[in-house]
């Protein structure tokens, strides 16, 4: 008899095995016309938002007719479609497990970068199917990791997700961290496609460690009209009332650096002469490349620029990062990412400068700036920047 009840019991937990391996389809983003937003009406709320999206097994199961998944991204790409093109920075992180997403538990599918509508749509097209437990944890995990190191002013959590089979502790707990390091930079925004009371509970939470953000189910938000009101409440606020002038009068550009940045908007103000800047006035210096499981740099003219720069600025003190594409694990990057950074900075050493004014730091895989899927964006991944103290 205990035979036959332990034969029982194990061929029921190879049917749960099973069922729990299995991967299910994700279909294209519907049609939809989206609600039209006077951008000239608003200013940014936000500065970056980040979608963290729910690919594990549950995602798969139907509801209202059609599988969560397919509606939680309708919901995105139609957030995505409803945005006005302002100057967001913007990331969409996947968590589940198994081969869905190359057997991790979250994966990085877009940025961080700046915000471009069209590849945000092409990286939710990059999810085929959804599998496995529903680690959301390591999705907000995931999204504490792009964000360190950076400077992404005020931020959107934005989670999508039925919020079933989650443990709620960890969830909350990092979202809690997340919190802490950001302060009131961050607000969250909970997402619930279902109608699962335990999750609409651990949604609220999350919402409330937050502090300034609210959760939705999408079933309210599934409209044009619904949707252009929940962006307008996440990412716009309304734009300042024009003061008609007295008489026209040209504002004087004011550029006290010279670096072609106004000031009004220079992020990074009395940067060197002659660095070449982004948009927010910074000098960001990439362009150091590496082959694959290489720490040899392939070319050093951007290098050699830089050298002059930091000759003609004696005071200036900077650090080296080293990034690395995501082929071998986490451990290996992070040591060679480390040799690449340590390899740019004897460089530097070599050419004359002094040892202490360069910090040399790896950060392995980590806030990659094109896609690990591809050959081309994993050679963009393999570089080293350079970061000068302003």
């Amino acid at each position: 008899m205990k035979k036959q009840v332990s034969a029982t019991v194990m061929a029921v937990f190879l049917v749960v095995t099973l069922v729990g391996c299995q991967t299910k389809p994700v279909g294209p983003a519907t049609p939809f016309q989206p609600a039209a937003i006077d951008a000239q009406a608003y200013t940014k709320k936000v500065d970056t938002f980040v979608v963290v999206l729910d690919a594990s097994q549950t995602m798969g199961d139907v509801y209202n007719g059609r599988p969560k998944i397919d509606l939680a991204k309708d919901i995105v790409a139609h957030m995505n479609q409803t945005i006005p093109p302002l100057d967001y920075k913007a990331g969409v992180v996947a968590f589940g497990s198994g081969a869905c997403l190359d057997n991790k538990d979250a994966k990085v599918l877009y940025g961080m970068t700046a915000y471009r509508r069209a590849e945000l749509a092409s990286s939710l097209e990059s999810l085929k199917c959804v599998g496995g437990a529903s680690p959301m944890s390591e999705g907000i995990k995931q999204s504490d990791t792009n964000l360190k190191g950076g400077t992404f002013g005020q931020t959107a959590l934005i989670i999508v997700s039925d919020a079933v089979n989650i443990y709620h502790g960890g969830a909350i707990e990092n979202v809690k961290k997340l919190k802490e390091a950001m302060g009131d930079k961050l607000c969250v925004y909970p997402i619930q496609v279902g109608q699962d009371k335990d999750g609409k509970k651990l949604m609220d939470e999350l919402a409330k460690v937050g502090g300034c953000g609210f959760a939705v189910n999408a079933d309210d938000i599934s409209s044009s009209n619904a949707m252009a009101d929940y962006v307008k409440k996440v990412f716009l606020a309304p734009a300042p009332p024009k003061v008609a002038a007295a008489a026209p009068v040209a504002a004087a550009v004011v550029d006290s650096d010279g670096d072609g940045v106004p000031d009004s908007r220079d992020k990074c103000p009395n940067t060197p002469k002659g660095a070449k800047v982004d948009a927010n006035g910074c000098w960001v210096l990439k362009g150091v490349y590496f082959d694959s499981d290489k720490a040899v740099i392939k070319d050093t003219k951007v290098l050699d620029e830089a050298t002059v720069i930091l000759k003609a600025n004696p005071k200036l003190n900077g650090e080296v990062r080293g990034y690395t594409d995501s082929t071998a694990s986490a451990e290996y990057n992070q040591k060679l990412s480390e040799a690449r950074a340590k390899a740019v900075r004897d460089y530097f050493i070599k050419q004359g400068i002094a040892p202490e004014r360069i910090r040399a730091k790896g950060f392995g895989e980590t806030n990659p700036v094109a896609s690990n899927d591809t050959m081309e964006g994993r050679a963009q991944n393999r570089r080293v920047e350079l970061h000068p103290d302003m």
